[in-house]
């Protein structure tokens, strides 16, 4: 039996104190699942967007159709569990594998942000004191536990014991200061036009290598970002040869993707992480006169000169 439909479904309620809207889980028994409302409550109160609460309460209520579905309670899971979570989202059906990204269920952008939310999740929970939400957050961002069935489709898994290192280039853009730095993300009205512009201020990327990024290279559950060079990717997203490399990230940076992923990119089919969304063909790869264009009105709205690292 697929366990979607065990009676776990995201349900728009009307905040009782402030007659706000926002989402819940229901399960089986109709009633709304406390420590899930807890959170939503809290997402809703700190004003993330409607479709952030909307998708976070969806991605929920099937992680806790699978938990339903093997007699799992959430404050006794383990890093393997998250795994095995991986892996049922990306079935066609609970007694087939996938071998094949065309067999999957879901594709690897869309599971990448299902477990974003559950760790989002369990984040909250651990700054609430539950002693195995905030445990089981650290070891996914130590690398403990069992990692191969939960990278397994997702992230490629890299040698043993290769070294997390900063890139050694400049941040971005180099002659600003934090305050116009923050202007250029600020004044973006589109999150994925934010998150472009944080990640290059934060991690020092040239655009192609930000063009370049695949799904499978943002490991947010460590908070870091794989650099991969990569042959042959075209004119929208080439970048320059050079030795694959591992950027740790902010925590805001990480939760600006997440934005990214549920406001905006939603269920588009597509390995790379900047597409076109509202014009040209869409799911098309985001191209360098796109962001050479970005860059131009962003100009024009703060008011002062800057350039982004090719």
């Amino acid at each position: 039996m697929d366990e979607t439909r065990r009676g776990f479904v995201a349900r728009r309620v009307r905040m009782p104190s402030s007659g706000v809207v926002s989402w819940t889980v229901i399960g089986p028994d109709g009633r709304a699942v406390e420590v899930i409302d807890e959170f939503l409550g809290w997402l809703t109160g700190i004003e993330r967007s409607p479709n952030t609460v909307e998708a976070y309460a969806r991605d929920l209520g099937l992680f806790w159709s699978f938990l339903a579905g093997r007699g799992l309670m959430w404050d006794r899971v383990l890093v393997v569990v998250l795994g095995e979570f991986a892996a049922w989202a990306r079935r066609p059906a609970e007694n087939v594998l996938v071998l094949s990204e065309q067999a999957a269920k879901r594709s690897a952008s869309t599971v990448n942000r299902m477990l974003a939310a559950v760790m989002s999740f369990y984040e909250f929970h651990g700054r609430r004191g539950n002693d195995l939400a905030r445990d089981l957050v650290v070891a996914t961002r130590s690398g403990r536990g069992a990692f191969k069935p939960f990278l397994h489709g997702i992230a490629r898994e890299g040698p043993r014991g290769r070294p997390v290192r900063l890139p050694e280039r400049q941040r971005l853009p180099r002659t600003l200061s934090l305050e116009q730095v923050a202007a250029v993300i600020d004044c973006q009205q589109r999150v994925r036009d934010r998150f472009l512009f944080a990640l290059l201020a934060s991690t020092g990327m040239r655009v192609g290598q930000a063009l370049g990024l695949r799904h499978e290279d943002v490991v947010s559950w460590e908070r870091r970002i794989e650099i991969v060079p990569r042959e042959g990717a075209g004119s929208r997203s080439r970048s320059k040869r050079g030795a694959r490399g591992s950027v740790p990230v902010p925590g805001e940076l990480i939760r600006l993707w997440s934005d990214y992923m549920h406001e905006e990119y939603g269920a588009l089919e597509s390995d790379f992480v900047f597409v076109n969304l509202w014009k040209g063909e869409i799911g098309r790869p985001l191209s360098y006169s796109s962001v050479n264009e970005l860059v131009r009105r962003t100009r024009e709205l703060v008011g002062f000169h800057f350039t982004v690292h090719h």
